[in-house]
């Protein structure tokens, strides 16, 4: 699911097919099957179909969990697997990007190693906590 940003929706309003086609550009056809197949909540008994605004940004946030994948400290999330992964072993390797994050500009580090499945190669971002 494409990112839809829930900061256009107002959670107090009511909001027709026209509404959600125009805010996200997606087909009349798109917000009816968000209704039958995947459950977009309508108010009951109105024809046309009016969505709250409140369940619309649930509809969106559920939708958004769906597509998370979960990745455990010694693991990579494999863009060609989609999923996640664990290094090939002895191929992890620690770099230095030479950037801070943060306020207390933290140095950031990039994991790199080869997937276990496919062997392609997979990148995981890491921030060093400086104490002085």
């Amino acid at each position: 699911m494409p990112k839809y940003n829930i900061n256009l929706i107002t959670a107090r309003r009511s909001y027709s097919i026209k509404d959600i086609t125009d805010l996200y550009g997606v087909s009349g056809k798109t917000c009816r099957r968000w209704i039958s197949e995947e459950g977009l909540a309508t108010i009951e008994g109105i024809k046309p179909y009016f969505i709250r605004g409140e369940d619309l940004i649930d509809f969106i946030n559920k939708q958004r969990e769906k597509g998370k994948i979960p990745i455990r400290e010694n693991e990579f999330l494999c863009l060609k697997c989609h999923k996640a992964v664990k290094a090939k072993a002895g191929s992890e390797q620690i770099i230095e990007t030479g950037k801070t994050i943060g306020k207390d500009n933290h140095k950031q580090l990039r994991k790199a190693g080869i997937c276990e499945v496919c062997g392609r190669k997979v990148f995981k971002y890491l921030r060093v906590c400086q104490r002085d």
